[in-house]
């Protein structure tokens, strides 16, 4: 039954390339399972609508949250043919691997891997289930929605784009790298210099409208996503209500800079980080206009002229452990 699996590489991925593709060594072993290394991001469309003509019900990937993105935007499109989304496993292959460190597939060994792939195949040994609602994310520039986690906006998404272009290296990435970034930031947050010129942290202008949110004027940085914290285990969320969706929004200048990234890497946020000017809202669905880059899972986004992005979620996603 293995026909029903579908196997995702992403070879350029940071810890892939480093340590080499679990999931190549269990196509090996598992030669009636579908598999794509992923070279070429122009394949994968392709690819997933030939995964779902064969029947494939659960699609392993192994990279970075970039690869996650780019292969559940696929699977999700209307063009892709699946009749329901297929079931996924996530194993980290990049250099933060957010969604991995949450729900990621568990396995140490290639071998490891390997048998419980085919475990599954042969429904010997049913995995754990969770299920997650991603991110849609609609724009006139994209041709369709986007499917991820977390949103960026603003200097945020300056910042991780600026982080990427200066900091990391073939040695220097993951989370230590982002931490060493958030703290040359804090010292000295007018040091940097983005590619026009102008300071990585400055004023953009922001629209948010949701149910019971309308927010217009200079930001700082907003931060959108599903999922109940982000890496480091940082949680600079506290909107209530039943919305899926929880933005924190930071007003220009944030009052105190230091102290507020000092409150949010201390897991002090919450309402008092109202008094530095941030916000926090939920809901089930959020239109956005900007004027400045857009990030998502680590990837900058194409924008559209008008600027404008509809936010919502997807149906929940089923995630083996």
């Amino acid at each position: 039954m293995t026909h029903r699996i579908g196997l995702i590489v992403n070879h350029g991925s940071h810890a892939v390339e480093k340590r080499g593709a679990m999931l190549e060594a269990a196509a090996l072993e598992l030669p009636h399972a579908s598999f794509l290394r992923l070279d070429d991001f122009a394949d994968l469309n392709g690819f997933v609508r030939q995964m779902a003509r064969d029947g494939v019900e659960k699609i392993f990937i192994e990279g970075g949250d970039g690869t996650l993105l780019a292969v559940l935007s696929a699977c999700l499109a209307p063009e892709a043919g699946f009749a329901s989304p297929p079931e996924f496993a996530i194993l980290p292959g990049g250099s933060t691997n957010l969604a991995a460190r949450s729900f990621g597939f568990r396995g140490k060994t290639a071998g490891e891997i390997t048998r419980r792939i085919a475990a599954l195949a042969n429904e010997v040994d049913p995995p754990e289930r969770e299920t997650h609602r991603a991110l849609r994310i609609e724009s006139a520039a994209l041709p369709c929605p986007a499917i991820g986690f977390v949103l960026s906006t603003g200097s945020l998404a300056r910042a991780m784009l600026f982080a990427q272009r200066e900091f990391h290296d073939d040695v220097q990435r993951g989370l230590r790298t982002i931490i060493l970034a958030i703290v040359r930031f804090v010292m000295a947050p007018g040091k940097y210099r983005d590619t026009d010129g102008g300071p990585v942290l400055r004023a953009s202008h922001l629209t948010v409208r949701g149910a019971g949110v309308e927010i217009d004027g200079p930001h700082t940085l907003a931060l959108v996503t599903s999922l109940p914290r982000l890496s480091l285990g940082l949680k600079p969320f506290w909107g209530t209500g039943p919305g899926s969706i929880a933005l924190t929004h930071a007003a220009w200048p944030i009052k105190g800079f230091r102290r507020a990234i000092a409150k949010i890497l201390l897991h002090l946020s919450g309402p008092r980080l109202a008094a530095h000017g941030m916000t926090s809202y939920r809901s089930d669905r959020f239109d956005l206009i900007h004027d400045d880059p857009i990030v998502i899972d680590g990837e900058p986004v194409a924008c559209a002229e008008d600027g404008k992005l509809h936010i919502t979620t997807t149906e929940p996603l089923v995630f083996l452990r």
